[in-house]
């Protein structure tokens, strides 16, 4: 078995998709993908990483929106060495119309891109 780790940077004028490795563990694997939130996140506490890469170990994939254009999402795929990628598997991210919907209710959520939180 061996453990595929990609990551989608969205921001405002583009998308990206990035191969960041390949693993044997699942736990190397979240511990790369870990690596590159914190990256992303500068902000994250030791607490929230080790959040993120439970979610990761468990989950195989997360996302994070730092503001209202700009966003990772992180994936672990498995895949079985010496063989194609079933069908259903073979989807890995999707960048779509529903993407400007979510940017939309981020706009309007936080207008000035900063998090605010109001009783």
């Amino acid at each position: 078995m061996a453990y595929i780790v990609t990551k989608l940077i969205t921001t405002e004028t583009s998308l990206d998709v990035y191969l960041l490795g390949s693993f044997s563990d699942m736990k190397q694997a979240a511990a790369a993908a870990t690596e590159e939130y914190k990256e992303y996140n500068k902000k994250a506490s030791f607490i929230n990483l080790e959040m993120v890469n439970e979610w990761l170990s468990t989950r195989g994939e997360y996302s994070f929106r730092q503001d209202k254009h700009n966003r990772i999402q992180l994936d672990i795929s498995r895949v079985e060495e010496n063989r194609p990628v079933q069908a259903d598997q073979q989807k890995i991210f999707s960048c779509s119309g529903t993407d400007k919907e979510f940017l939309k209710l981020s706009e309007a959520i936080c207008p000035d891109g900063v998090k605010k939180a109001e009783l």
